[in-house]
């Protein structure tokens, strides 16, 4: 899959770009604050539906516009495929091939992409719920029925901690109420349990031998951390009527999937806590590297791959080591401020968009 043609209108900084004939490597130059980064978001948006940079989506309109278009045209198996994002104040609409898609999940489960960018660190730093957000995003790129098991047991959750709420104006506990909801949370909760485990497994077999060769370590995983760990779906449920009184007296659901969360070990130990900066980026890049093996090889799948200012994060050996090392299958595009210290066996056959003198060769 290659996107060949991109336009923004009125998106940020642009109100009106085009970029055409894009190549497999697509180098995209540029001083700090001239839209490097932008374009690479307005990608993630078109295939995913959102940023990465801000969950307020009104500020992805340029400044006294009233909507935003992003329009790209696909090479998908020799046929070509348009993709249309637009943003408006009431509300966003996505069109594969002009053709409005009513769901969302009907438009990211179509295109994946993997993006790397220094702030991405923030995965390891991060709350518990932006790291479990992170790989819902993931998923949903590869499991379409993942995000409507997620929305069922939200409203579920949501459900119970109203009723909850609800007991301190009237005390009277309906068992049987509470009852239905927990087989439910059960029943549904295993199954995303078991599909995050699925996909942690699969990272962590690839994620092991691109560190080894990256000289970052040769002991680094991702441990998911479960409630449901050593359980199944009849234990976890009753786990759940164990702690109801519990959660009675707290008022929320403390028991469930929605409490899971991630973490990097190496040598058992949180890389969040015992790495430097500098060891945590690396990390995180493997981590990127290994969900773009994953998707090549567990899924059959060819994600764009996006990569933000990543020479700023490596020196000139581990550069090219990766740039060498990726599929040749797979479109990516790189923003950087020179091309230095790339070779020039991949500058020959790469695109190179210069920004600041707004050069497109």
């Amino acid at each position: 899959m290659n996107i060949t043609d991109l336009e923004l209108t009125n998106f940020r900084n642009y109100k009106k770009f085009k970029l055409c004939n894009l190549k497999q490597t697509n180098i995209i130059i540029g001083n700090n604050g001239v839209g490097k980064t932008t374009i690479l978001e307005a990608i993630y948006v078109l295939c995913l539906a959102r940023s990465f940079k801000t969950n307020l989506e009104s500020n992805l309109i340029n400044i006294n516009e009233d909507y935003l278009k992003i329009k790209g045209n696909i090479l998908n198996d020799v046929k070509s495929i348009k993709l249309e994002y637009l943003l408006t104040k009431s509300g966003k609409k996505t069109k594969i091939n002009g053709k409005l898609k009513k769901r969302i999940s009907d438009f990211i489960s179509q295109y994946k992409v993997v993006l790397y960018a220094p702030d991405e660190i923030k995965f390891i730093k991060d709350s518990p719920g932006n790291r479990r957000s992170y790989i819902n995003i993931s998923i949903s790129q590869i499991n379409k029925s993942y995000i409507k098991l997620l929305n069922d047991y939200n409203i579920l959750i949501k459900n119970k901690n109203d009723y909850y709420k609800k007991l301190y104006i009237n005390s009277f506990i309906d068992e049987s109420y509470l009852d239905i909801l927990d087989n439910k949370i059960s029943e549904l909760g295993y199954e995303i349990y078991k599909i995050r485990k699925s996909y942690i497994e699969n990272i962590n077999k690839y994620l092991k031998k691109i560190v080894k060769k990256m000289n970052v370590t040769d002991d680094l995983c991702i441990n998911y951390i479960s409630q449901y760990n050593g359980l199944n779906e009849k234990t976890f449920l009753e786990l759940l009527k164990k702690n109801r009184k519990v959660e009675i007296q707290y008022g929320i659901t403390k028991t469930g999937i929605h409490r899971d969360d991630f973490e990097f070990l190496i040598k058992k130990q949180n890389v969040r806590d015992f790495c430097s900066q500098g060891v945590q980026k690396m990390v995180m890049l493997s981590f990127k590297l290994a969900e773009l093996e994953v998707l090549i090889k567990e899924y059959f799948e060819e994600p764009i791959l996006l990569l933000d200012d990543l020479f700023s994060e490596l020196d000139e050996v581990n550069q090219n080591t990766i740039l060498d090392s990726l599929n040749k299958n797979i479109q990516i595009f790189i923003t950087t401020t020179d091309v230095n210290n790339i070779k020039k066996k991949i500058l020959k056959n790469a695109k190179i968009i210069d920004l600041d003198g707004m050069v497109d060769v």
